[in-house]
């Protein structure tokens, strides 16, 4: 009763149709099966963006460029939006579903235990006297061997029946926690839904400033430009002379090894692993170009808007900061793992933890975007040596820890990096 009820409240929250409780299984399986279809079309639309955005990189630097980013996460955050929407549908068509196995198996389970009872009951009358004496007091051998067969074949279907019913009670709770499993799933989808209508709302905010900033002027973008690539090369060198300093004296014998499994992969897509490598740690052939020469800092995933970011481990969340629209990290999570090792989320659109929050591997934490020094939506995983100071404020650069660099805004993480994927 209760399951049902809290069906009922969600779908009212949401706005749906409640006529989905009174379907039978056959339609509630043909609307199942309809909003899967819907979905995965949504993320083949959602894919087709991302190579929009591709061919866009490169027209970055101009402001119809720039536009046509913004406007393809736009569009993006549009699609993620609807495809919760029918995501949180299906779950919901599902849930009922099962809720219709968990009441036939249920019977099902009520009538064995019937069954099994009434016949350890036939037993209990044909052997309270035991077997010799129902033989002895029957009218002919043959009447006496005849009861005590029956009496077996009785104990035989009692064994039978509490295996049948053992094996019902295992698919019920294999259903119930199917269920349980759906539930979460669908708490997770709600939140998604909600956090994806203020991406959208933010990409939409961001189109209107960078037109005012530029008065939709393309001379006007190019100075823009050039002072912002300009600052945020300062910037980059900045942090870059910091955590060279810092590498060169690190003792690494004081973190974990190399660990392959200890981090999970941090971008998902309905439960799925998403998003694909765009860039490598370490010297690579974007970082000579685009960092004149120095070395990237973590792994880039290029994935959509909006799509789910995870804990990559247990952990605390030390700091979720914005750098700026434009400068280094963006919007950003940072993540004590508590035995010298920290991941840091770059990037994001949004987040879905606060600092102090406590997570547990592969918990949802915010959203890949395109906030700092990007060129498109991914996530920067970057994983670190948790300074000896922890992550505080610091403007001891022998130490490592967060700093107030202009002009980035809110505080920007500085340490030892180390390779994500020699955790992976």
């Amino acid at each position: 009763m209760q399951k049902r009820l809290g069906i009922l409240i969600l779908i009212m929250i949401l706005g749906f149709s409640g006529d989905a409780l009174a379907l039978s299984e056959d339609e509630l399986q043909e609307q199942i099966e309809a909003k899967q279809q819907e979905v995965e079309k949504i993320n083949q639309e959602i894919a087709q963006t991302e190579g929009q955005i591709n061919q866009l990189q490169g027209k970055a630097k101009t402001l119809q460029g720039a536009i046509g980013q913004i406007d393809t996460g736009i569009k993006q955050a549009t699609l993620g939006i609807r495809s919760s929407e029918v995501t949180i549908e299906k779950l919901t068509l599902e849930i009922e579903s099962l809720g219709y196995e968990v009441n036939e198996v249920g019977d099902e389970v009520l009538r064995k235990q019937s069954q099994v009872g009434e016949l350890l009951r036939t037993v209990q009358r044909k052997d309270k006297y035991g077997f010799l004496p129902a033989i002895l007091g029957s009218d002919t051998l043959a009447e006496g061997i005849s009861e005590m067969n029956a009496l077996r074949t009785l104990q035989y279907d009692i064994s039978k029946e509490a295996v049948n019913l053992a094996g019902l009670q295992e698919q019920l709770k294999g259903t119930i926690n199917v269920s349980s499993g759906k539930k979460s799933q669908l708490e997770v989808e709600v939140i998604n839904l909600a956090s994806r209508k203020v991406i959208l709302d933010e990409q939409k905010g961001q189109k209107s400033e960078l037109l005012v900033q530029t008065k939709n002027e393309e001379g006007t973008y190019q100075n823009l430009l050039s002072e912002l690539e300009q600052q945020q090369q300062s910037l980059l060198n900045e942090i870059s002379d910091i955590e060279s300093r810092l590498s060169k004296d690190f003792d690494r014998s004081t973190v974990p090894t190399r660990q392959t499994g200890y981090l999970m992969w941090p971008v998902t897509s309905s439960g799925q692993k998403a998003g694909v490598i765009t860039q490598n740690y370490g010297e690579t052939a974007y970082s000579s170009r685009f960092y004149k020469g120095r070395p990237h800092n973590g792994m880039d995933i290029g994935a959509p808007t909006g799509t789910e970011v995870r804990a990559g481990a247990d952990g605390t969340v030390s700091r979720v900061d914005y750098n700026g629209l434009y400068y280094q990290y963006g919007r950003y999570i940072l993540i004590d793992h508590g035995n010298g090792l920290s991941t840091l989320y770059a990037h994001l659109s949004g987040a879905a933890v606060k600092t102090g929050d406590s997570v547990k591997k592969g918990s949802l934490i915010g959203y890949v975007g395109n906030t700092g020094f990007a060129t498109g939506p991914h996530l920067h995983f970057g994983l670190y040596a948790t300074p000896s100071i922890g992550w505080r404020t610091s403007t001891n650069r022998e130490q490592g820890g967060l700093f107030s660099v202009s002009p980035a805004s809110g505080l920007v993480p500085i340490g030892v990096t180390l390779n994500p994927s020699q955790y992976l």
